[in-house]
């Protein structure tokens, strides 16, 4: 049999056992109760990483593995190890039961050879995740309160602010000031926006074309510009602001009544986004909890409601004025690794559409010299080589993510070579039994020990090759299905909708790079 092991160290608690450890005891269990059955042991570890979620690079290995076929069996030290989240786990065990493979938690005890095995798993695995739950709740109470008393929870400060330690009580905590240096260049930008009426993509063009770049060195991009007007710890906490805040339906803290919003401090928030998956997502405004900071405002009241009434006057129409070009969203410039995004520019009567780099644009033509080129040019180039597959469907061959692996007649027959060994361990053993008082007895025994270890790693080998054949018959399979759709897209071309055009290139096409010249594909 063949076995893997998993391990991790959580990123949130340094008291959960070594990963060391927890290999040493799955191993000493396996050889333990599978005493002459092991054939191998593979081990899988994640160092530093949170079982909240499965983006860990060892587990993904590690399902790679079972659904290519290549082990038997997967022991962990504790159930938590592998996962802490009970829709995870039961996607992970679905894998396992769908490929045959038994599953071991040594400290629960738990094989799912039986039924009340797998009872007390998803038992365990149910108040493993609630007391994952119970904690980040307990952090983010905790948090809650440290906002509400107008502290700084962590995190980079905002720009125009550094942190302060301070005491409270005889108790350690962080608060911001404003830095003098970038406390000024965000009242220039709130000044700017307002002088020169512009939008936000406005303003970041302008800054462009003028060389303003932020404090990083990059050219500004709209989300930059809108984050750094929106931003409420600048402004002072007046009865206006929080009649704002109100008025968009957030949670106004009860200790910071409207009658102290007397404009002496800024304006502290808390849940303005939340983390999940390592993904921040913008929570709704009835979410967010505004209080009164103990930090020192430097933008008024006044200049930042105006700011925030321009907004509101500038919210469009988000629906789609143009069709969506066939490329966009997997496009990706060669020079810098980045995704290419859609121009537009009118011309009299019509619209030029093109791809352009991100990079480029804010970074300046320094960091990338990409230039833009025309979305009717590269989809014709697209639609070209899918006319060619659907002309001569053998040529979709030289753009597979793999070579199409026809090579039936060279895999290795490792049959026949154990069954020659075996013959030969046959033939000494039959040899041994005349000749084994003498001398040559130990050598024939070397050589028995030797063929026998040699069919090991030829069963080894042998597994490996299943498993490459596998893949390159999955592979065909799917560059079967990508030519069916190819052949669909270009015969009801003009049946189809631009999305839904799009959504089939993306479906088929797994890479695609343009460097100046020439357009990379694989599908």
């Amino acid at each position: 049999m063949h076995f893997a092991i998993y391990g991790r160290k959580s990123v949130y608690s340094d008291k959960s056992d070594s990963i060391s450890n927890q290999l040493k005891m799955c191993r000493e269990y396996i050889v333990l109760k599978f005493k002459g059955q092991v054939e191998s042991i593979t081990e899988y570890t994640d160092d530093g990483l949170t079982g909240a979620n499965t983006n860990r690079p060892q587990l993904k290995a590690l399902l790679t593995d079972i659904s290519d076929g290549l082990l038997d069996a997967l022991v962990v030290y504790q159930l938590d190890r592998l996962s802490r989240d009970v829709k995870d786990f039961s996607n992970i065990y679905a894998a396992l039961e769908e490929h045959h493979i038994m599953f071991v938690s040594l400290k629960e005890n738990i094989d799912t050879a039986t039924p009340i095995g797998k009872a007390m798993m998803y038992t365990t695995m149910v108040f493993a995740q609630m007391e994952r739950e119970t904690i980040a709740t307990r952090i983010t109470d905790n948090m809650i309160g440290l906002a509400k008393k107008g502290l700084w929870t962590g995190g980079n400060p905002p720009v125009g602010y550094i942190r302060k330690p301070i005491e409270i009580g005889g108790k350690k905590h962080v608060t911001i000031v404003p830095d003098p240096e970038t406390m000024n260049w965000v009242k220039w930008i709130f000044d700017t926006f307002l002088q020169n009426n512009y939008s936000l993509q406005g303003m970041e063009t302008a800054f462009r074309h003028q060389g303003i770049k932020t404090l990083n060195g990059a050219f500004f991009s709209t989300t930059q510009l809108h984050k750094i007007l929106t931003m409420p710890y600048c402004v002072e906490a007046t009865a206006e602001v929080y009649d704002y805040y109100s008025d968009l339906g957030c949670k106004m803290d009860i200790d910071s009544p409207r009658e102290k919003w007397d404009g002496k401090h800024g304006v502290m928030i808390y849940g303005r986004s939340t983390e999940k998956y390592k993904r921040h997502t913008v929570q709704p405004k009835s979410e967010w909890i505004v209080c009164i900071g103990l930090h020192e405002p430097f933008i008024s009241a006044k200049k930042w409601l105006a700011v925030q009434n321009r907004f509101q006057q500038n919210i469009f129409d988000k629906k789609k004025k143009y069709d969506v070009p066939l490329l966009k969203g997997k496009l990706y410039c060669a020079k810098c690794k980045c995704r290419m995004q859609v121009a537009r520019k009118k011309e009299k009567n019509s619209v030029y559409s093109s791809y352009y780099c991100i990079t480029r644009l804010r970074k300046g033509k320094e960091t990338c010299d990409m230039s833009s080129v025309s979305c009717q040019k590269l989809d014709k180039k697209i639609l070209d080589i899918f006319k060619e597959i659907t002309m001569n469907p053998s040529s979709i061959t030289q753009y597979a993510a793999e070579p199409n692996c026809e090579q039936k007649s060279e895999w290795r027959n490792f049959d026949s070579e154990i069954t020659s060994y075996k013959t030969k361990i046959n033939r000494l053993t039959t040899l041994l039994a005349d000749v084994e008082n003498s001398t040559a007895a130990k050598h024939i025994i070397a050589q028995i020990e030797n063929l026998d270890a040699n069919i090991e790693v030829l069963r080894r080998e042998k597994e490996l090759q299943r498993v490459q054949q596998r893949r390159s018959t999955n592979n065909q399979q799917s560059i079967e299905q990508k030519a069916i759709d190819i052949r669909n897209l270009i015969r009801n071309l003009s049946c189809f909708t631009a999305d839904e055009r799009n959504e089939i290139v993306k479906s088929v096409i797994q890479e695609l790079t343009w460097d100046g010249e020439t357009l990379f594909i694989r599908l």
